[in-house]
């Protein structure tokens, strides 16, 4: 990713802007502070930040005072350029030669933001990861589903999507810019799991919508059918059964309950808008 398409990058893609602004302000400390990566900097910054705001709750005081290390990085910064401008006989005179010393300085503010950074990073995931997700104990466990089968179905549904002449380029480049979200998500460490089922759940909606109104869509249908698949591999393989986990979950009174809920639980079927969703194929 470059500088443009991180300043373009949607505010929901948290982890990219994340770690876009961290291998940033790495790289502008490791340049020696070039005055390239300085230009970027209140940019960038600005992108960070707003970010954070936009997925969690965010205290104004804490806008403040990363606003605050930022305007104090840049102070230092601008004596350190004032310095480099002097004429070189005055760089020569002891004590009038003070770069080394406004550096430590520019070092001691970069750390300063550099902190503030990282704190405001752990305290978002905090908010974004572990209050968002459904929990249900052990019962339910989506990070032990089996991702590269969902990522195969959902990038199948994405080249159905574009190879269909119903709609328009820009429709198509609409719907699998959203699935490219969710497969993001979905290879994420901390998988955001509430936001990838919504993202295939919004597709599959607008996909049906279309393909009713176009038609003669059957690669839209087809697509539905690939995202509605690997909803149920999420569920064939993120259920943990168990006999200690189905007693916390079910009123199970005997063995013979139990066997009838394992049975139960994965047979339920998933249907699309025209055809029932097979389960062949499709790995336990």
């Amino acid at each position: 990713m470059n500088f443009n398409e991180y300043l373009y990058t949607d505010y929901q893609d948290i982890e990219l802007i994340f770690n876009f602004y961290v291998s940033y302000l790495s790289e502008l400390s490791t340049s020696g502070f070039q005055k390239e990566k300085q230009l970027q900097l209140k940019t960038a910054s600005d992108k960070f930040i707003n970010s954070i705001e936009k997925i969690t709750y965010f205290e104004t005081s804490k806008r403040e005072d990363f606003m605050e290390l930022l305007k104090d990085l840049e102070d230092e910064l601008f004596i350190l350029k004032q310095i480099d401008r002097k004429p070189f006989l005055l760089k020569l005179i002891p004590f009038v030669n003070s770069k080394n010393k406004q550096m430590y300085k520019v070092q001691d503010a970069f750390h300063a933001l550099y902190s503030a950074t990282m704190s405001l990073i752990n305290d978002a995931i905090q908010k974004e990861y572990l209050y968002d997700n459904l929990e249900l104990g052990d019962f339910y466990i989506p990070s032990k589903s089996n991702k590269n089968e969902i990522i195969e179905l959902i990038n199948e549904a994405i080249e159905l999507i574009n190879e269909d002449s119903a709609i328009t380029d820009k429709s198509k480049k609409t719907l699998t810019n959203h699935l490219d979200k969710a497969l993001r998500d979905l290879n994420s460490e901390r998988t955001n799991w509430t936001r990838f089922f919504g993202k295939l759940k919004e597709v599959s909606v607008l996909l049906a919508a279309l393909g009713s109104m176009a038609g003669n869509a059957n690669s839209l249908y087809d697509a539905i059918t690939k995202l509605e698949k690997a909803s149920i591999v999420i569920r064939k393989t993120s259920i943990n059964i168990s006999y200690n986990i189905l007693n916390e979950v079910f009123n199970v009174q005997n063995m013979q309950n139990i066997g009838l809920l394992k049975n139960t639980i994965l047979k339920i079927e998933d249907r699309t808008p025209l055809n029932d969703v097979s389960d062949e194929g499709i790995s336990e």
